[in-house]
């Protein structure tokens, strides 16, 4: 009995505990903002920015390391500490100060109870380069951080304004499927009366209704996909599903006039990339001097002020001043191979920054191309768009005066329905290769 009661006190403290648990989570779990309102794509870009968990994650790591360019340059100024020693024992001995804690002070205790108030500053005169050498360092990987922001900022809005485009692109679908549809019904009623009088067979009056069932099916299917893709946009900017979003922007053919060395000259300048990777080698060469450093003394000056209470009933006061100063003369190449170290990693760095400027080469010229021939197919789509409207139109003159068969208006009509589709997915394309050569040289514009 008494074994159970204990089983059944271990499960409920088990399941308090897990209920506990579970709640916390449940209230940590960082709602999503609502947003009801019309928006267009810089709209969706400013969103995005402000609430993308990547570009947050950005720019928390960027303050991280300001606050570690901060610590750095605390290191060259006076630092106070104090500390209480309340000892007892048997005999003489030194006792350090707590751990983590700068000037870390010591004193020696007697061999019977003693309380010790410790008043200590210490200030460096020269530590052969190391402090400065630490502080630039922490410079140059905040500068990097920053940059690294930036890139994450850049690709959170490239993110954002295809989510946008896709959107439209889906009702540009709607709005095409929904013409066919349209036409296929007005072809059905036709067809319906030509039938009644006995002007057709009933396999024509069948065939357009079989394609008004397509068309149909085809609308329902681009309803759907403008659906998924606002939902996908909502997910993009970091937004709730519950937000209501009217897309304000139209896609729209624009071609920049840009040629590709101009580009590949911007995207050099003003990439975060290239920046942060020039930041971190600024940061490696600083460690290679600060690892040159340990072959220099480490000079220090040095202040105390101890109160100190015995167990007879004594007390003094007094206060110590100083320099202090430390070279190592043997540490079995421990120094050198530090040095050794921070060499390799510049050179590991430079590889990196040869690495980052092909990419940045290479990300521009495969933009600019397909910018390029996007360009050209939003041409092809538009006259392809003028041929089979043409196409459609006469077909239903010779159709109505008895010269076609209705299998050939139907197939125009889809043709033209297929030429609508295909010249809003080229605009939708040049868009976006627009959108990524922008990205590619480091830009944040927004463009519809």
């Amino acid at each position: 009995m008494i074994r159970a009661a204990i089983s059944i006190f271990q499960v409920s403290i088990l399941v308090l505990c897990f209920g506990a648990s579970a709640s916390g989570q449940e209230a940590s779990t960082p709602r999503l903002p609502v947003i009801s309102k019309s928006i267009s794509v810089a709209d969706a870009v400013s969103i995005a920015l402000e609430n993308n968990p990547r570009v947050l994650g950005g720019a928390a790591e960027a303050k991280a390391a300001a606050a570690r360019a901060r610590m750095a340059r605390a290191e060259t100024r006076p630092q106070v500490s104090t500390t209480t020693f309340a000892t007892t024992g048997t005999m003489p001995n030194i006792v350090s100060g707590s751990p983590n804690v700068e000037p870390n002070a010591a004193t020696l205790v007697p061999d019977d109870g003693q309380l010790d108030q410790n008043l200590m500053l210490m200030y460096p005169l020269y530590t052969g380069g190391r402090l400065r050498s630490q502080v630039r360092a922490a410079g140059a990987q905040h500068n990097a951080a920053r940059s690294d922001a930036v890139t994450t900022r850049l690709d959170a809005a490239l993110e954002a304004k295809t989510a946008y485009k896709r959107v439209l692109l889906a009702r540009r679908y709607v709005e095409a499927y929904q013409r066919r549809v349209d036409e296929s019904t007005e072809r059905v009623r036709i067809a319906q009366a030509a039938f009644d009088e006995g002007k057709i067979a009933k396999f024509d009056l069948l065939r357009n209704q079989t394609e008004l069932a397509e068309a149909r099916q085809l609308l329902v299917n681009a309803q759907r996909d403008v659906d998924v893709a606002m939902v996908d946009l909502k997910s993009t900017i970091g937004i709730s599903q519950t937000s209501q979003l009217t897309l304000t922007d139209q896609l729209t053919f624009a071609q920049a006039e840009t040629s590709p060395e101009e580009a590949q000259a911007r995207a050099l300048a003003q990439r975060p990339e290239v920046k942060a990777v020039r930041s971190r080698l600024k940061a490696a060469e600083s460690a290679v001097d600060g690892a040159k450093s340990a072959y220099r003394p480490q000079v220090y000056a040095v202040a105390m002020q101890d109160f100190v209470r015995q167990s007879g009933g004594g007390s003094d006061q007094g206060y110590t001043v100083g320099v202090t100063a430390a070279l190592p003369i043997y540490d079995a190449g421990w120094r050198k191979s530090a040095v050794d170290e921070a060499k390799a990693m510049v050179d590991r760095v430079r590889a990196e920054e040869r690495e980052v400027g092909l990419m940045v080469s290479r990300d521009v010229g495969t933009a600019w191309v397909e910018a390029q021939a996007a360009a050209k197919n939003v041409n092809l789509a538009r006259t392809a768009v003028d041929q089979a409207d043409e196409d459609y139109r006469v077909i239903k003159l010779r159709y109505e005066a008895g010269k076609s068969i209705n299998v050939e208006v139907l197939d125009a009509l889809a043709s033209l329905t297929r030429a609508q589709t295909n010249y809003a997915q080229a605009v939708y394309e040049h868009s976006v290769a627009q959108d990524r050569l922008e990205r590619a040289v480091g830009a944040i514009q927004e463009r519809s």
